[in-house]
């Protein structure tokens, strides 16, 4: 996975600023001008998916965005999350702003602009995303524009950084989930729509929310009213959602009651108790219509026949503890 870095101190002495200029140009889409003497600047740059992240520390500069420049950037929100030292910056079609720590402005990689960066040290994070990630809730982000550094704004940057810090060393199936939960992240900052926000809220509330499904399930594991559309109702979703918690799973639905169904029917023919009760009557109630198919899949699931479980738990029962 790409992970580079930008750093002047690296370059040539006699030619650093002009190689970083040339750097910045083809790998940022900025024109860099340095304001002072001993410009000095390092940029620490992953590539995940389709995000682009970046840390930067650099002395007084001029960044610049020409329209060819905007042209290259493809259609991406560029989040600039300044920590110290802030900047000012005037895009097309905005009134030039000042931004500092505690503030992100969202920038429209599209448009041209001019940022101005004063003192002797700016440290930023930067986060660029297509907007296609983020659906409609990528309006609500607006354009040109200052928006607040919220709790959730600072708990997508604290995901983003330990991503970033450690891009180069984790595989690509791992980068690849990490990029899919900070996109939840900055949905859920932004506050997106109710759809959108099922996603945002992501991992932590689907795995509560599937959870609270398979207890009722076990709880009306018999009921012949038991589907994936009166689950869903009971829980107010859709059942398209509801197939989508657990296809999360890698399983589905049917195949979960099934499962839980079995293992209820496995129970009550292995109990004592129930020894006397026909195969057939324990299938129908546990919910099994179909005595052929439940005989199929049950032993599918166990190795044996409904029957030749029976046996075995009377055989145990019969010669004592220790038996097989």
């Amino acid at each position: 996975m790409p992970h580079f870095k930008l750093d002047t101190t690296a370059l040539d002495p006699q030619h650093r600023v002009a190689e970083f200029e040339a750097a910045c140009a083809q790998v940022c889409q900025l024109m860099i001008a340095p304001t002072g003497e001993d410009f000095a600047s390092r940029t620490e740059i992953a590539l995940i998916g389709q995000a682009v992240f970046a840390n930067t520390r650099h002395s007084a500069c001029v960044t610049s965005r020409t329209m060819a420049l905007a042209a290259g950037t493809g259609d991406n929100i560029l989040l600039h999350i300044p920590f110290s030292g802030g900047f000012t910056i005037r895009q097309r079609g905005g009134s030039e702003q000042a931004c500092g720590a505690g503030s992100i402005y969202v920038d429209p990689t599209g448009e041209p602009g001019v940022a101005r960066f004063e003192g002797a040290g700016a440290h930023a994070f930067y986060l660029s995303l297509p907007r296609a990630l983020l659906g409609p809730a990528g309006d609500r982000l607006g354009l040109r524009g200052q928006i607040a550094l919220t709790p959730q704004w600072r708990l997508m940057l604290g995901y983003a950084r330990a991503i970033h810090a450690e891009a180069a060393l984790l595989p690509a199936a791992d980068l690849e989930q990490c990029g899919a939960h900070l996109q939840d992240l900055v949905l859920l900052a932004i506050g997106a729509d109710r759809d959108a926000e099922q996603i945002a809220r992501g991992r932590g509330a689907r795995v509560a929310r599937l959870r609270a499904i398979r207890a009722d399930i076990e709880r009306n594991l018999t009921s012949p009213d038991l589907a994936p559309g009166w689950i869903a109702a009971r829980h107010g979703i859709s059942p398209r959602y509801l197939r989508g918690l657990f296809a999360d799973e890698g399983t589905s639905f049917s195949d979960h009651v099934m499962r839980r169904r079995l293992m209820l029917a496995h129970g009550r023919l292995s109990d004592p108790a129930l020894f006397g009760v026909p195969v057939s009557r324990i299938a129908a109630e546990t919910g099994f219509g179909d005595l052929s198919w439940f005989n199929q899949r049950f032993r599918q699931a166990f190795g044996r026949t409904p029957t030749g479980i029976r046996n075995l738990a009377i055989g145990r029962l019969r010669d004592g503890p220790g038996s097989a």
